[in-house]
């Protein structure tokens, strides 16, 4: 079984065209997660109308603190597969995004987490001129992602077990796919897949952002960040070792 966890807030009118991308993509006992986090344009009334059709989405609607990540984390808590792929609201995934992802966890039981490459699109699905992995240089590494991040929720995917450690969120974390994706490292072996598995949108709505926050945010989230990952450190290392013998 497979999850799909998505964080949706206002997400009319794109978040109908991705939603079609990953259903077409479920097996019959996959499902989409959704968590809304109080919408006002009708995204959660769409969701549950197409909930009410499909057992295979399941909608959840979130009152607690407003943002992505808080959100995300409402979605995560609901996911019940034991391979779980994070998706935003306003992209759309290629054909065969899950299968391919999939059949790395497949090949590799000790692989905690797959980060696959996207090309990008404006509001209007025009192809800009760069993808995800060119623009930030992406690629492995705990202490290049903690200093620079290059995971990307909307792209990974990892196994259920990562989530006994993540959860719950630390408190004021930079974003939940740089926290998943370090503990990840921590805890086995990850890859990053060049193979462009979805587009990813660029427009004025866009909640997640890609210009870098000002030094002295970036120093006040590393410092959080790195407390909070000494304190899930050694939880991390043993699900790991546990995941290779086979015992989880």
């Amino acid at each position: 079984m497979r999850s799909i966890a998505m964080a949706s807030y206002n997400g009319m009118p794109y978040i109908k065209e991705q939603i079609s991308s990953i259903v077409s993509q479920l097996a019959a006992d996959d499902e989409l997660v959704i968590s809304d986090n109080g919408s006002t344009d009708g995204t959660a009334d769409f969701i549950g109308e197409l909930a009410d059709k499909d057992p295979r989405i399941r909608l959840f609607r979130f009152d607690g603190a407003k943002g992505v990540v808080p959100n995300f984390e409402n979605a995560l808590r609901e996911c019940r597969g034991t391979l779980v792929f994070l998706s935003d609201q306003d992209d759309f995934w290629l054909p065969d995004h899950m299968d391919r992802m999939t059949e790395h966890f497949d090949k590799d039981p000790g692989l905690m987490a797959v980060q696959a490459n996207a090309d990008w699109i404006d509001g209007k699905g025009d192809r800009l001129e760069t993808n995800f992995f060119e623009y930030r240089r992406s690629g492995p590494g705990i202490f290049r992602n903690f200093y620079k991040n290059t995971w990307q929720g909307c792209n990974m995917a990892f196994r259920r077990t990562v989530l006994d450690v993540a959860l719950p969120f630390p408190k004021k974390i930079p974003m939940h796919d740089m926290w998943i994706g370090i503990l990840s490292e921590i805890a086995g072996r990850v890859l990053f897949l060049p193979e462009i598995l979805s587009m990813y949108r660029r427009h004025e709505g866009n909640v997640s952002g890609i210009s870098r926050s000002p030094m002295f945010r970036v120093a006040g989230f590393r410092i959080r960040l790195a407390f909070a990952l000494l304190k899930r450190y050694k939880r991390a290392r043993k699900i790991g070792i546990l995941l290779k013998s086979g015992k989880v």
